[in-house]
């Protein structure tokens, strides 16, 4: 299965839109009966990805096979400014999926490294990223690409 990866255009935004409601859904199935699914289409969703579609603060790539958008990854640079950190430039990997029946084929380790390349054209020194605790693959992923436990969000209901 040769797949090829490329930067995301605004004809590529509804198929991204496609595969992010499917992260929402997977997620809230598994991991987090918090998420919004109805974000993704909605006005905030679309601007967002519009936005890291088109801006130069934020990308979105692609991964296709046979013509087909089989998996996406959006990020963008975070405004370090804002935080009660110290950090130097850094930059967010938001959100990523790839088809079930394409897993395991590498098609994840190309969006991160299409990822860290425009990281590195941009300045950054330092990425983050967020997972679900309970997301026991996704945080082996990105463990073994480099990531390391830094924060721990605890949440409870009252």
């Amino acid at each position: 299965m040769e797949s090829k990866i490329k930067s995301a255009t605004i004809e590529d935004l509804k198929r991204v839109q496609e595969l992010n409601l499917m992260l929402f859904e997977k997620e809230y199935a598994e991991f987090d009966n918090t998420l919004n699914c109805k974000w993704t289409f909605g006005e905030v969703g679309t601007e967002y990805f519009k936005g890291r579609i088109t801006e130069d603060d934020g990308c979105v790539f692609v991964a296709i096979i046979d013509d087909e958008i089989v998996g996406y990854l959006a990020g963008g640079l975070m405004d370090t400014k804002k935080t009660y950190r110290v950090l130097p430039n850094s930059a967010e990997l938001e959100n990523m999926f790839v088809l079930d029946k394409c897993r395991g084929t590498g098609i994840g380790s190309k969006l991160y490294k299409a990822f860290i390349d425009w990281s590195k054209s941009k300045g950054v020194k330092r990425l983050r990223v967020g997972a679900s605790a309970q997301n026991v693959a996704g945080i082996g992923f990105y463990r073994k690409n480099g990531f390391s436990d830094y924060d721990l969000i605890l949440e409870t209901n009252l």
